[in-house]
């Protein structure tokens, strides 16, 4: 991660804690993208809201992006989690 010298990373602008936190990732469009992915963030931790995990396909149907929605308490939980779908072998890309 990319840290500005003079700048404390835990203030980020927008972002407060505790608060439910969108975890958005694009991969394959097989359910077991969505299952793995899923998995490893409960392995990691996470804790889902209510919200259902929601996914799209892409135009041309060869990827779909899966939106999962967490409670996250801290920065660094969420930083966390975000190195969870950044290790996942089929995330092409992640918001």
């Amino acid at each position: 991660m990319n840290r500005v010298e003079g700048i404390d990373p835990s203030a980020a602008p927008g972002l407060q804690f505790p608060a439910a936190h969108v975890l958005i990732a694009m991969g394959p469009a097989h359910a077991d993208f969505r299952d793995s992915l899923l998995a490893a963030l409960l392995a990691a931790g996470a804790r889902r809201t209510d919200a259902p995990v929601e996914h799209r396909l892409s135009r041309a149907g060869r990827y779909q992006s899966v939106r999962i929605e967490v409670h996250v308490s801290s920065r660094e939980e969420l930083e966390a989690l975000y190195a969870v779908v950044r290790a996942h072998p089929e995330v092409v890309y992640r918001l």
